[in-house]
């Protein structure tokens, strides 16, 4: 019960940290959470708890009674009463909801009660988007643009008003971020023609067949949705864009746009016969080399070499532990150069901990035994059907200066595991589109519990990364923690931390050789992390 005690869900009284926020000493240093802060969330969690056994109207007044504050309280300071304005409009957010359920309920055996819940459920939900408004009004409203012509001689204007000016203001600042991005790219692209509906759906299709589908919160976001899947992070689409309806005034709402089925995976396979066709070669060639009784030692020993060469990289989170809310994804099929993943879930090649045994260490064996003893004249038709009309490998790209690499995503590690281990050279997979945020605070990159001087030495990092040229943005700073306001990274990885970014840069310059030089970065910097540490931090 406890668990869900969160303190951070109440603006502290003592030093006023808003929601979701943690407790600051004076001079703006993280500390433990206030205890004011504590109570105050035990008691308004208890005045939940209690309230659950009774009726609505009598819940109300213990919510009520506990989130009064008077004027004369010592702790009431500027804007608290704001704050707890919030926190009263959460409670009543869940005692509506509440309401309409005991409502359903009291006259299930006479009426359907559905209406009344779904009203309930409507109101609460207003009541939820008031007090988000609310919030970023008062407490955040630097950080939320409004469109200043719509409130434009509007002395206290309407709550709805207030958030037409919110969604307009979103898209403008998007729009706007988003005008900087294509001036980096420094390559021209494929040629893409796009369909965009004003719900957000896009479809595209490039000139030599690779479709991509996917969602935009506006038109203007298309072409960070297909970047990816350019050649390299260098390289700029250049889109044909056929719109479906009229420009929205707001970003649209993120849907379950429909994206790559099975039917897109095999058209992708059938598309790409050379990459087949090496495949196919390779596996033979491994027939010729490896007499059967020995494929289980043969593969042994490749996994421990792989190891040993090659081990994975950490996996790549910089993009989902950012705070911003997603603007687009987008997603493709195609054939993918294998040495190009560097990270597949489990992280020593061939050793899977899972507690089926068929999917346990025997995996690998058992499956290169099945591969490499099945007919040359019918490998082509054993991939298609392993890694086509099966559920497809999905992979995370993250594209880079000389071409993209590959974080497993939601399955196909097995697969990916044997491919590597084989040494195979391609292999199909879905693409899931990994889109740099506009904004990166060094606290959402970073493990912060590592301390205040590994959050200085990252935001030092992304300053010298700006002086070289080897990003581009601008650098802000909420108290000791940096911002930055990204418009392109090249290489992405080099803005997380030194572990991180050497990791990845080891792993990059083994598949693209010399691609990292090329950027601007000594060769010298890239032979482990100490040398990348002492290259950015001087």
């Amino acid at each position: 019960m406890a668990a869900d005690w969160d303190a951070l869900d109440w603006t502290c009284p003592t030093c006023a940290a808003s929601h979701r926020t943690t407790c600051t000493t004076k001079d703006g240093r993280p500390r433990p959470t206030h205890f004011a802060r504590r109570f105050t969330s035990v008691l308004l969690q208890l005045a939940v708890r209690r309230g659950r056994s009774q009726p609505p109207a009598e819940r109300a007044q213990i919510v009520r009674s506990l989130t009064e504050v008077q004027e004369a309280d010592a702790c009431a300071r500027e804007g608290y009463l704001w704050d707890q304005a919030t926190n009263e409009l959460y409670l009543w957010d869940q005692v509506v909801a509440t309401a309409g359920q005991h409502a359903a309920a009291a006259v299930e055996r006479h009426l359907d009660g559905a209406e009344l819940r779904d009203a309930a459920q409507q109101a609460a939900h207003s009541i939820a988007q008031a007090r988000v408004l609310l919030r970023e009004w008062h407490g955040e409203r630097a950080e939320y643009p409004l469109d200043e012509e719509l409130l434009e001689h509007v002395l206290r204007p309407a709550p709805s008003l207030l958030a037409r000016a919110r969604r307009r203001g979103d898209l403008q600042r998007l729009e706007a971020d988003l005008a900087r991005r294509p001036v980096h790219l420094d390559r021209h692209g494929g040629t893409w023609a796009a369909t965009w509906h004003s719900a957000g759906t896009l479809t595209a299709h490039r000139d030599d067949g690779l479709c991509v589908r996917g969602w935009s919160a506006t038109p203007d976001a298309i072409g960070q949705a297909l970047q990816p899947f350019e050649a390299t992070s260098r390289h700029s689409p250049k889109i044909t864009l056929a719109l479906h309806g009229e420009r929205p005034e707001a970003p649209a709402a993120d849907s379950e746009a429909s994206g790559i089925d099975q039917a897109d995976v095999l058209r992708a396979f059938d598309a790409d016969r050379p990459a087949l066709d090496a495949t196919v070669a390779a596996l033979r060639r491994l027939q010729r080399a490896w007499p059967e009784h020995e494929i289980n030692d043969q593969v042994r020993a490749a996994a421990t070499q792989l190891q040993t060469r090659a081990p994975q990289s950490p996996h790549f989170g910089l993009y989902s532990q950012q705070r911003e809310h997603d603007w687009a994804h987008s997603e493709s099929a195609a054939w993918v150069r294998a040495d190009a993943i560097v990270w597949a879930v489990d992280e020593v090649w061939g050793d899977f901990d899972r507690s089926e045994a068929s999917r346990g260490p025997s995996w690998i064996p058992r499956a290169a035994r099945e591969l490499l003893t099945t007919p040359p004249e019918q490998l082509a038709a054993f991939l298609r059907y392993h890694l086509a009309e099966e559920p497809a490998i999905s992979l995370n790209v993250i594209n880079g200066p000389a071409g993209p690499l590959y974080n497993v995503s939601m399955g196909g590690a097995h697969r990916t595991h044997l491919f590597r281990i084989l040494s195979l050279p391609w292999m199909i997979a879905k693409l899931y589109a990994r889109i740099p945020p506009r904004r990166f605070a060094v606290a959402c990159a970073i493990d912060t519990s590592k301390g205040m001087t590994e959050v200085e030495r990252v935001g030092r990092g992304w300053h010298t990364l700006l002086e070289r040229g080897l990003i581009h943005g601008r650098i802000d700073y909420e108290g000791a923690f940096a911002v930055l306001d990204l418009d392109h990274a090249s290489a992405p990885w080099l803005l997380g931390d030194a572990a991180l970014a050497s990791a990845y840069n080891t792993a990059y310059e083994r598949v693209y050789p010399g691609a990292l030089t090329e950027l601007g970065i000594p060769a010298t910097a890239l032979r482990d992390r100490e040398t990348w540490e002492q290259w950015l931090y001087g």
